[in-house]
């Protein structure tokens, strides 16, 4: 049976937001949706409003002081969004309109039982005006001085042409609701950003509007300023290995010292893309000891990483000499792989999700024997999701730093051997399986003895945020005896999880496997011999969320999610309630 995911419901990133927003359709199905639900306000409340002597004649005026201010304040918003720098396509304004149309359509029907149905659809006006501003300051980004007026154009408009025709009695009522609840989504924005702002500082409206920005356009340009109020920058040190045939570089393993996250194309998300032109060879971008704290802003911090990772191997010192892979431990485990003259150290967490720095450094001195450069990798392998980085000092962190000092130890005491090197890479993207744009891409290291006797070490490397339940025992069963030590990675590239729930392992083991042995084939078809450097660089100023800022973020996120879902009823239901205690005095 296979297991059930672990994830913890209480904190989850700011990704699994996204589980309450769904992509916004574009322009032409918005319009047909606008059309569609207009003709069904105009058709549904004939028989009840009685307002023109037949249908075509009704459908004409309703259609006009319904249809054209909305259209045109939709177009004035996206004309004019620029002045605060905001974005508001024009899709945005027609779903709104297509809402307001139902909103109205139902309050006719409601008040039709008290014979009121004017009323009913002046109130629906009303709530057009609340929906209009939610949708400017949460799409559009617009502070509330302008999002109010904006708010009012296209109801008060429709209610000016519906009374100047004769065809409504209750413009003073109108008025009074448009008011009314518009003031009530204000007020209602203002309570769900409390906690937010108190919290992390800045306005949770903003960061909502900038992320809802990023979710439907996938521009990131306004997300990232807005998360830049609240960053810090750091040096960061970063790992690389650099494998070389006949002097020219094949492979070069990238363990950057930030993460590739939060979602989409967003910071450091995509990061083995983004580094991959500067990389020479084929580019392996694994994981290192990094969070979601450790999540870069600017697209540029990643490039100068990558350059100054290749400048450090331009001058380094390369051997041709290998240890077999040695593991020791369970869950956690740590395999060992000598390559050139240092060692790469493979940690398995489990289902913890990342590794911190601290343990790092204390895995890479795991041993008394100091002799040689050491590299720590997370395989990021994990079947689990929202279990806390496996930290130095817990009982987890001891088990791999014991783990790690004894594999290095037995690796230090193997047979070394001479150094060759397989590599292949299988592009493609498959959302739907959790792959990304990176693909497959598989590291052969073989410690030749002889032409008898030789070990092969197989690295898959996934571009793809962990793995679902059961896939680990899944493709190492489906892949056994094909090399000595099958090792597989993930990037932890949070490009795959720009979807509602916002988490997708990599998936489907039986559409995956046959990719995954012609892999491996492969590159055991390429094996030659090689030599390897490893080494050390650090990038200082890089700038990056910063340490605690994800779970405040994700706390405050949460807080946001419980206070709208308790508050928007008493709010909107008092705002309703107001507004039939004034029709009486109206």
């Amino acid at each position: 049976m296979i297991p059930e995911l672990k994830v913890d419901k209480i904190s989850p990133p700011p990704a699994r937001l996204s589980a309450f927003l769904y992509h916004t359709p574009h322009i032409l199905p918005s319009l047909l949706l606008f059309v569609s639900t207009t003709l069904l306000l105009i058709f549904g409340s004939y028989s009840q409003l009685k307002i023109a002597a037949d249908i075509p004649e009704y459908a004409l005026v309703a259609f006009s002081s319904f249809a054209i201010p909305i259209i045109s304040v939709s177009y004035l918003i996206t004309q004019i969004s620029w002045l605060w720098d905001g974005r508001y396509p024009l899709r945005y304004g027609l779903q709104a309109g297509s809402t307001g149309s139902i909103l109205m359509l139902i309050a006719v029907y409601i008040s039709s039982y008290f014979d009121e149905s004017s009323r009913g659809l002046v109130f629906g006006l009303g709530c057009m005006s609340g929906l209009w501003y939610l949708t400017v300051r949460t799409h559009g980004s617009a502070p509330a001085r302008i999002a109010f007026p904006l708010s009012l154009i296209s109801p008060i408009s429709t209610l000016y042409f519906l009374d100047s025709g004769g065809i409504i009695p209750d413009m003073n009522f109108g008025i009074v609701t448009i008011f009314v609840l518009s003031f009530a989504s204000h007020f209602f924005l203002f309570l769900v950003d409390s906690p937010y702002k108190k919290a992390i500082g800045v306005s949770g409206t903003k960061h909502m509007s900038a992320f809802i920005d990023h979710f439907s356009t996938g521009d990131g340009r306004r997300l990232t300023e807005a998360i830049r109020e609240i960053c810090q920058k750091i040096e960061t040190k970063n790992n690389w290995i650099s494998i070389r045939k006949k002097g020219e570089v094949v492979a070069f393993l990238a363990v950057p010292g930030v993460h590739p996250g939060p979602v989409g194309t967003l910071g450091g998300s995509n990061l083995p893309i983004k580094i991959d032109p500067a990389i020479p060879g084929l580019c392996f971008a694994f994981h290192g000891a990094s969070t979601n704290d450790h999540n870069p802003l600017r697209d540029e911090d990643l490039t100068r990483i990558a350059k100054a990772m290749v400048l450090a191997s331009e001058d380094a010192e390369y051997s041709n000499s290998c240890n077999s892979t040695v593991y020791d431990g369970q869950i956690p485990a740590a395999y060992v792989t000598g390559i050139g003259n240092g060692k790469i150290i493979f940690a398995k967490p489990g289902d913890s999700d990342d590794i911190l720095p601290e343990l790092s450094a204390r895995l890479e001195r795991s041993s008394s024997n100091m002799n040689g450069r050491r590299v720590m990798i997370d395989l990021h392998n994990q079947e689990g999701w929202g279990r806390p980085p496996l930290a130095a000092g817990s009982k987890e962190g001891k088990m791999l730093e014991i783990s790690a000092s004894r594999a290095i130890k037995t690796s230090s005491l193997s047979k070394e051997g001479e150094l060759r090197v397989g590599i292949s890479h299988i592009p493609g993207e498959d959302l739907s399986k959790g792959l990304g744009p990176g693909g497959l891409r598989t590291l052969i290291i073989e410690n030749h003895l002889s032409s008898e006797e030789f070990h092969r070490t197989g690295i898959m490397l996934w571009d793809a945020n962990g793995l679902a339940p059961g896939m680990n025992k899944e493709l190492e069963g489906g892949l056994s005896g094909i090399v000595d030590e099958l090792l597989l990675a993930t990037t932890d590239n949070h490009y795959v999880n720009v979807k509602p729930g916002g988490f997708n392992p990599l998936s489907d083991f039986e559409a995956l496997l046959p990719s995954a042995k012609q892999a491996l084939e492969e590159a055991i078809a390429d094996i030659s011999p090689a030599e390897s450097a490893m080494g050390t660089v650090y990038v200082d100023g890089v700038e990056i969320l910063g340490q605690g800022k994800q779970d405040k973020i994700s706390a405050a996120a949460n807080a946001i999610v419980e206070v709208a879902r308790y508050s928007w009823v008493p709010i909107y239901s008092s705002a309703t309630m107001l507004c039939v205690i004034v029709s009486s005095y109206v």
